[in-house]
């Protein structure tokens, strides 16, 4: 199935190259080269906020395939350099998540924020559910390989251990015809693996989907949602400003926040984006405390979510600069403006 073209965003979150720059450069090879010949500028990776076209990323796979010896090993030395920070928000809803069903669902709902190489669904099939990786034609058979053991991999980090060793899928599908690095992927796998499939996926139990993940922290999964939801109505604004708003909502939890930056994930210049948010009559500086405002105070609005939470997910390093900066924007504390929002809905 080729991937949609009403995606909103071209490409990949830098994030998700940046294990297949870090596995590069761990077998020795000159990863900033590659990145250069795929036209990646090598800042732009490394900043891990930026966003890298579709054609760039693919590219750079190719050439990483064909500098990376033996090739057959790649996918596997790249899972091994991967972090949930890769994802960003979307990393965090999963961490958070109280199931792996859980953190399976918000992937799939909203893949689409960080990639548009490939679509993510989920099927149930013999008693499995599989979640299932639809890839344009040009992504490499090694891409596939990786993002099977970057999942498995995602798992056994969230998921308990069993008695008998490490996670493990049901069973895992490729759709690319058995090759020399198959061997090893099936090792790291353990797992049974079929090839020529119609999708590439992982197969997983009921059991396996519905036991407590130890690091589960529902609050916080809720507000990630929130924030990525959010994110996605701004993208599907067509005003700069709401498309400003909503890389802004992706970087907050970063704490690394920046008009350059911003314009760097929109492919502009300073200048050009400076220009555009002038002709809707806004200026950066207003957006990201407009940004930062809403977002604590529709979390906030939960007596749910703590206020140490609500204080990270904004990107701030300590409670007491989160509840200087509320002070600034409301007048009040946050837990004071929170009591008194209660009592008005009370």
């Amino acid at each position: 199935m080729p991937v949609s073209s009403t995606r909103q965003r071209d490409g990949l979150a830098s994030g998700l190259l940046l294990p297949l720059y870090q596995a590069l450069r761990v077998h020795g090879l000159d990863a900033e080269a590659l990145l250069q010949q795929a036209q990646i500028e090598p800042a732009q990776l490394l900043a891990g906020r930026a966003r890298i076209s579709q054609a760039s990323s693919l590219q750079f796979w190719r050439l990483a395939e064909q500098a990376y010896a033996p090739a057959t090993d790649l996918a596997l030395a790249t899972a091994q350099q991967f972090s949930l920070r890769a994802l960003g928000v979307l990393g965090m809803a999963w961490l958070a998540s109280t199931s792996l069903r859980e953190a399976i669902r918000r992937l799939v709902r909203y893949y689409d924020l960080v990639s548009s190489v490939a679509q993510l669904s989920l099927e149930e099939e013999g008693g499995l559910l599989w979640l299932q990786y639809r890839a344009a034609p040009a992504v490499l058979p090694v891409t596939h390989d990786a993002w099977v053991a970057v999942i498995t991999t995602l798992c056994r980090n969230s998921h308990p251990s069993p008695q008998d060793g490490l996670f493990s899928p049901a069973a895992v599908r490729l759709a690319h015809p058995r090759h020399a690095g198959n061997a090893a992927l099936q090792r790291f796998l353990a797992a049974p693996l079929q090839t020529d499939a119609a999708f590439t996926g992982l197969g997983f139990t009921a059991a396996q989907l519905d036991a407590p993940l130890p690091a589960g922290h529902p609050g916080l999964a809720l507000n990630a949602e929130k924030i990525l939801a959010a994110t996605r109505a701004n993208l599907q604004s067509g005003s700069t400003s709401s498309q400003v708003r909503a890389h802004l909502l992706d970087m907050l939890p970063s704490g690394d926040i920046s008009r350059s930056a911003v314009a760097s994930r929109m492919h502009l210049t300073e200048r050009t984006l400076q220009r555009r948010l002038e002709a809707e009559q806004f200026g950066f500086a207003e957006l990201l405390q407009q940004t930062r405002q809403e977002l604590a105070q529709n979390l906030l609005r939960d007596p749910e979510h703590d206020v140490q939470d609500v204080a990270f997910i904004l990107g701030f390093a300590e409670i007491s600069s989160f509840t200087r900066a509320f002070r600034r924007w409301t007048g009040q504390a946050p837990s004071n403006w929170r009591d008194a929002q209660l009592s008005l809905s009370s």
